[in-house]
C-alpha cells in the first residue's frame, strides 16, 4: 500500500503550529529514533572523538596557560632583563617554593619557549604558539573547567606544594574528586568502556582505581550474576562509593582501600578496568603485571588516559605533566611501546588494540 499525501487534510493553510513544549518533546524523541538506529561502532567512535577532541583543544589552552603565568609569576620579565644563569632564577623570583620555580623553568626548556644559550636562560623570540582551530561542538566543557582549577591553583604552590589551596589529593579531597568524577567527560569514559569490553551480566570485574562513582556504573552492568571489586587508595572516595551501592547490590561487590600494587591478585575475573590510573602507577612494569595475573587467558584489560604518548602530534606532554605534578602521586604517561616493552618483559603473550588518542585494550593470550 502505497503512501498518499494528497488524501491528508491540509490544517490551518498548511502550517503546524507547535508551542515551544511540543517542539522540544518533538526533538527528544527524534534524537530517541536517531540513536536507537545508529549502529554501536559509529556510537562508539563519536564518544571517542568528542574525548580526543577535548584533549587536544586542552593542550592549547594549558600551553597558552602556561605562557601567561610565566609573565604572571614575574620568570619571563626577570629572564628577559638579566638573561641569568639557571640556578640564581630562583632567588630573583623570590617566591618560596624554588622546586616548583626549577620546574617551571625546565618545563619552558623542553618546550623552547626559553633557551640555554653560554650558561644562561634566554627567552626564545623564535618561539611561536600555532595553535589548530578546535571543533567547538566536540569538546567536554566540564573537563576543561577541571584543568581551569588546577592552573588557578597551581599558583599557591609558589608558596608551598603543600599549601592546604592544591586541593587535589586522593586521600585529603575526596568531595573534590568525586565531583570531577561525575562530569561528563568520566561518564563517557565509562560508557566506552563498556561499549569497547561489551560488559555482560555475569562477569567478573577488576575496576583499579575506581574512584567514587565507577562503582554504581560497572554493578549495574554485572548485577545479579557477576561480581565487582573496585580498588582505590581513597577511604574517602570509596565510603561515597559505598552509600551509593550498599543497599543494592548485596553480596556481589567489595571495594577495597588499598595500593593495587599492594595487592596479590588471583587469576579470576574478565576484565581489569584502569581508567586514567596508570599515570599514577610507581612502576609500570610492576602494575601491568599485577592485571595481567588478575584476568583469565581470553580476559582484556582496558587503559584509558588522557592520551597515550605518540598517537597525537598535537598533543602538548608537557603542560599536562607539569600541572599534573601538583598531585604528589602522579608519575607520567606512557607510549603503547613502554606497554608492549613491560608486558614482553613480563613473559606474557598478549594482544593489544589502540583505539583512538587515549585507549589500549590488551588481550590476554
Amino acid at each position: 500500500m502505497k503512501f498518499d499525501s494528497t488524501n491528508i487534510d491540509v490544517i490551518g493553510g498548511g502550517a503546524f503550529d507547535i508551542g515551544d513544549n511540543d517542539s522540544k518533546v518533538l526533538e527528544e524523541i527524534i534524537s530517541e529514533v536517531i540513536n536507537e538506529i545508529i549502529p554501536s561502532e559509529i556510537k562508539l567512535k563519536k564518544k571517542i572523538e568528542m574525548i580526543d577532541n577535548t584533549i587536544e583543544y586542552l593542550s592549547y589552552d594549558l600551553l597558552s596557560n602556561f605562557i601567561k603565568q610565566g609573565v604572571e609569576f614575574g620568570i619571563f620579565p626577570i629572564i628577559a632583563k638579566y638573561s641569568p644563569r639557571i640556578e640564581d632564577i630562583p632567588a630573583l623570583v623570590r617566591y618560596p617554593n624554588k622546586k616548583f620555580i626549577y620546574e617551571y623553568i625546565k618545563t619552558a626548556l623542553k618546550l623552547k619557549i626559553l633557551k640555554y644559550e653560554d650558561e644562561k636562560v634566554k627567552i626564545n623570540e623564535e618561539f611561536e604558539l600555532n595553535i589548530k582551530m578546535p571543533k567547538f561542538d566536540k569538546i567536554i566543557s566540564d573537563y576543561v573547567m577541571k584543568y581551569n582549577f588546577i592552573t588557578h591553583i597551581s599558583r599557591y604552590a609558589l608558596i608551598s606544594y603543600n599549601h592546604p589551596k592544591i586541593a587535589i589529593s586522593f586521600k585529603k579531597d575526596p568531595d573534590i574528586w568525586d565531583m570531577i568524577l561525575s562530569s561528563p567527560y568520566y561518564s563517557l569514559c565509562r560508557e566506552i568502556a563498556n561499549d569497547c569490553l561489551k560488559i555482560d551480566k555475569g562477569n567478573y570485574l577488576l575496576d583499579v582505581g575506581c574512584g567514587s562513582r565507577s562503582p554504581k556504573y560497572f554493578l549495574e552492568k554485572v548485577f545479579p550474576k557477576g561480581y565487582y571489586m573496585g580498588v582505590d587508595i581513597s577511604k574517602g572516595l570509596l565510603q561515597i562509593a559505598e552509600c551509593r551501592v550498599k543497599k543494592s547490590y548485596c553480596d556481589s561487590y567489595e571495594l577495597k582501600n588499598m595500593d593495587f600494587s599492594d595487592i596479590i591478585p588471583k587469576e579470576k575475573y574478565d576484565y581489569v578496568i584502569c581508567s586514567h590510573t596508570l599515570k599514577y602507577a610507581p612502576s609500570l612494569k610492576h602494575f601491568l603485571g599485577k592485571m595481567m595475573s588478575s584476568i583469565y587467558k581470553g580476559g582484556k584489560i582496558f587503559i584509558a588516559e588522557e592520551f597515550i604518548l605518540g598517537k597525537n602530534k598535537n598533543i602538548c606532554k608537557e603542560v599536562f605533566e607539569f600541572y599534573n605534578k601538583l598531585n604528589k602521586r602522579f608519575r607520567g604517561y606512557y607510549s603503547e611501546e613502554d606497554v608492549k616493552n613491560a608486558l614482553e618483559l613480563l613473559g606474557y603473550d598478549f594482544k593489544i588494540e589502540g583505539i583512538g588518542n587515549g585507549i589500549l585494550v590488551i588481550e590476554k593470550l
